[in-house]
């Protein structure tokens, strides 16, 4: 529940669910969560469990172990669906703290589940949660209104406007320092010698294969957050150029029907992540595992469910096209600002 498969199939959900502005809050918290992991575990750089001890993990590579990905991820991620779901349906108090029960209850058996794997300590768990829930409260809580505005209003923004804003600076800005990381991490502090001999010997069921420097580990799972650019080129194509953008309640539909729209948009959208599936997990170059089980697929994936799903949904009859009176009001501003621009 908290691995990037999951991760693709819960923002593609979410986005069936909530409207594109609440989807893109989601797919933004969870990418921001992965690029703020990339960053601590570089400036960490501590061990997991069985770098240094006589432990049989479930999984081997050579990557820093804290904080944990899966408790910054689950917390930040499973706590923000939370807080649209209960926003979306207007949950009463009750209704809240149920679900907040078993929301709290998830993201606790992830983050033990990997302590009883082997690839964790207390600690790093700790830490996890208490970034996860930090990232959670600043989306959810401090640029909420200012996030929602500003995609609402995506398609009135000039193309400067789109590049370069507060969100793509932190974008750039975090993107330059995992690249700093990468190039120079191994050299200012590199992993010992110790580590990969207990790894060797911790691991040997796994079979005999070259690992990946944890910097290098690192980036390849950092440039899984940096995929969030094919969801805001996927949003700019759709609020600017596809003619749904005035279908802002597309997703409110009856069950059945949402959940039809779900399987036929993720059939038509499933090509553009078949890297993830084709390529080898093991003995690849990272620069291939970088590429094609990452960056491509999750990018052109993104991009299509932003960009092109909701299309792919009206043509299907899978969409609410009712239009709200201030959907409508907007529309005629937009397409009268625009003849006033040509003109």
């Amino acid at each position: 529940m908290s691995d990037k498969y999951a991760y693709v199939v819960i923002i593609a959900a979410t986005y069936h669910v909530f409207d594109v502005p609440n989807a893109f809050l989601v797919t933004t918290t969870i990418y921001t969560a992965l690029g703020v992991l990339s960053i601590m575990k570089s400036f960490m750089h501590e061990a997991r469990p069985f770098f240094v001890t006589e432990l049989t993990p479930t999984k081997c590579w050579l990557e820093y172990g804290n904080p944990s990905g899966h408790s910054i991820t689950s917390s930040a991620l499973y706590l923000t669906i939370w807080d649209l779901v209960c926003r979306r349906f207007e949950a009463d108090k009750r209704q809240r703290y149920i679900s907040l029960a078993f929301t709290i209850f998830t993201v606790f058996m992830i983050a033990a589940s990997r302590i009883y794997h082997g690839v964790h300590t207390y600690n790093q768990i700790l830490l996890g949660w208490i970034l996860g829930v930090a990232i959670h409260y600043f989306f959810c809580r401090v640029v909420y209104t200012e996030l929602i505005t500003f995609v609402t209003r995506a398609h009135t923004y000039s193309l400067k406007q789109l590049l370069f804003n507060k969100g793509t600076f932190v974008f750039y800005t975090i993107y330059a320092i995992a690249l700093f990381n990468f190039v120079f991490g191994d050299i200012l502090h590199p992993a010992p010698t110790e580590w990969m001999d207990t790894i060797k010997l911790n691991c040997a069921k796994f079979g005999d294969f070259a690992y990946d420097l944890p910097e290098t580990e690192n980036f390849v799972r950092f440039n899984l957050a940096s995929t969030i650019a094919g969801s805001y080129v996927g949003l700019i194509i759709e609020q600017r150029w596809m003619g749904t953008r005035k279908y802002k309640d597309f997703n409110k539909t009856p069950p059945f029907t949402t959940l039809l729209r779900v399987i036929v948009c993720s059939t038509v959208g499933s090509p553009c992540l078949a890297g993830i599936i084709l390529c080898p997990k093991t003995n690849v170059h990272w620069i291939k595992k970088l590429l094609f089980k990452t960056v491509i697929p999750i990018t052109i994936g993104n991009c299509y469910l932003f960009g092109f799903s909701k299309t792919v949904a009206l043509r299907a009859g899978l969409v609410n096209t009712t239009l709200v009176a201030s959907s409508a009001s907007e529309e005629e501003k937009s397409d009268s600002s625009g003849k006033a621009k040509k003109n």
